[in-house]
């Protein structure tokens, strides 16, 4: 076997001259036992735009990896143009090659290449000068497009190209990576929502033929488990861990339990309690919208219902009078991004939405019972944007079951290169909407069914403020108190001290049962790549009415925690 150190020492100048980086080569200088890969291929293998930056994280101290693939480039092209001469200079013990999506027509004849005639012609030279050159090839089928259908599921548009690199290998006799067929499995098991993670995302809306970094690192385990599969001498070349820590979809555990607290995770939702009793449910999925109401009220990603110990429910979901405020949720109103006008809150207005992408894990902490999730601030307009994502962690705490407590901590980042610009506005953030029955004024007779009543309601802050004084106040906790059959309940949001703007100003409604934590009401500010939002709450929930000085303490026992 030729070691790396030896083709390092031929190919230098010709990288230095055809402006590629030698970065990767540091490492082979040290060892003449390293095993060298070289990629050729379009750019669905790059490391800016594919996945070659992925496949080279995963690879041990034992081998070195050069990305030669280059993007537009064809069969035909990657050839005519000097790229494939390079690859062979390099002298390596594998050369893994992946062609396709430019061969397809529409490309232009510089670069076209029928499955059936020139591209089979094509791979079968690479093929013959690699065994001439002592280079083990290695034949690698194209990555898919995601173009989905309506029931989730991958349109093939390039199923002829992939056969036709099958075909080649078996008459070949050379290792195959059925990368579009595995491509394929990861797009369907994940589905169109959750990939877009793994897309880039322009002021066009999601690329859906590239990969940005998340992505790379997701495809690229699909390459190097089949590899190990194929070729014996990669079992070596990879770290398992590496390939576990990689692998999309996750795998974590669904059910977990943590002295009195127990989480449960199903198709459409993931459930947190204590002591037996729920504390909150978060919806994946949509619940179904009430008959006779607008689907644009769909919504995912948000907690509902939130209960008490006694079994009482202190949120709601679709309420008559505002549609779109779903339990806990966060979302901004007034924004601007690439031009564009978007409010994320009302979605009557059909510009924006919040929804949930993916479950990104469960855990065990010394804090209590944890899940991540990220949801996608979209723009609704075509051309539909992701512009923000969103992580959740929701925590449940441990207590002694006389009330309920959990943590939201929200880290909000762009997905573009245009900024998110949140304007000043006088609602939007984190929110909690109550049940209906809490509705006062004149909401009561327009709002509420037949039959159904209405219950006291009142709003408190650290000032000693009720929901009048206490509008916009800059507050260290809220809380929002009805009364359930008669018998009190109280929700409390306490603001992290670490908070943007904190102690944030507090929206409190005149007669609707909600408020808000909002930092645009003190003016603009901006979410861009270098400015992620974040935030975190702590919500306690008792069967009692409020108790300020017990907040107080609650209070300060959050802030000393770190954010």
């Amino acid at each position: 076997m030729r070691s790396a150190k030896r083709a390092v020492t031929v190919c230098v100048g010709l990288l230095l001259a055809a402006g590629t980086q030698i970065g990767h080569f540091a490492a082979a200088q040290q060892s003449e036992d390293l095993i060298h890969i070289v990629l050729a291929g379009d750019s669905t293998v790059t490391d800016h735009a594919g996945w070659g930056l992925g496949f080279a994280e995963l690879l041990t101290d034992k081998a070195v990896c050069t990305n030669m693939a280059k993007g537009g480039r064809s069969s035909r092209s990657y050839r005519t143009e000097g790229w494939w001469q390079k690859c062979l200079a390099l002298k390596p013990d594998y050369l893994l090659i992946q062609f396709g999506h430019n061969d397809q027509p529409g490309k232009g004849p510089e670069r076209e290449s029928e499955p059936d005639g020139a591209f089979r012609n094509h791979l079968n030279r690479y093929i013959d000068e690699c065994h001439e050159a002592d280079i083990k090839p290695i034949l690698i089928t194209s990555l898919t497009r995601r173009r989905w259908n309506d029931d989730h599921k991958i349109e093939q548009t390039l199923g002829e190209y992939a056969q036709a690199t099958i075909m080649v290998a078996r008459e070949r006799k050379v290792p195959l990576i059925d990368l579009h067929a595995s491509s394929i499995r990861q797009c369907e098991q994940l589905g169109p929502t959750a990939y877009r993670a793994l897309e880039p995302m322009t002021a066009n809306g999601a690329d859906h033929t590239h990969l940005n970094q998340a992505g790379s690192r997701a495809v690229a385990p699909l390459i190097a488990t089949e590899l190990m599969q194929k070729v014996p001498e990669f079992v070596t070349l990879f770290s398992p861990e590496k390939i576990a820590a990689a692998t999309i979809p996750r795998t974590y555990q669904k059910q977990l339990v943590s002295g009195d607290l127990h989480l449960a995770e199903v198709e459409n939702t993931i459930t947190l309690s204590s002591h037996g009793k729920t504390i909150l449910v978060y919806n994946k999925v949509s619940p179904p919208v009430p008959t006779g109401m607008n689907p644009l009220y769909q919504r995912s990603g948000f907690l509902h219902p939130v209960m008490s110990p006694s079994g009482k429910t202190v949120t709601a979901a679709f309420p008559a009078d505002h549609a779109h405020q779903q339990g806990i949720f966060c979302a901004w109103v007034k924004t601007t991004w690439n031009g564009r006008e978007i409010d994320f809150w009302n979605l009557a207005k059909n510009s924006g939405t919040v929804l949930h992408q993916r479950v990104i894990g469960t855990s065990v902490t010394e804090q209590g019972l944890s899940f991540e999730v990220d949801l996608i601030h979209r723009a609704t307009q075509s051309p539909i944007v992701d512009i923000l994502r969103e992580r959740w962690k929701i925590t449940a705490l441990p207590t002694d079951g006389s009330y309920h407590a959990f943590d939201l901590h929200t880290v909000q980042q762009a997905q573009t290169d245009q900024p998110l610009v949140v304007q000043q506005y006088h609602y939007g953030g984190a929110a909690i909407r109550g049940p209906m029955r809490w509705l006062t004024g004149k909401d009561v007779d327009k709002f509420l069914a037949d039959g159904e009543s209405t219950e006291p309601t009142e709003f408190l802050n650290d000032q000693g403020s009720d929901r009048v004084k206490g509008n916009h106040q800059h507050s260290k906790w809220v809380t929002m108190t009805g009364q359930i059959d008669g018998q009190s309940v109280t929700i409390a949001v306490l603001c992290h001290p670490n908070n943007f703007r904190a102690p944030q100003a507090a929206r409190i409604h005149p007669t609707k049962p909600y408020f808000v934590f909002s930092p645009c009401v003190d003016g603009e500010f901006v979410i861009d790549h270098d400015h992620a939002y974040q935030a975190r709450y702590r919500y306690l929930v008792t069967d009692a009415a409020p108790d300020a000085a017990w907040l107080n303490q609650q209070w300060q026992v959050l802030a000393d925690s770190s954010n």
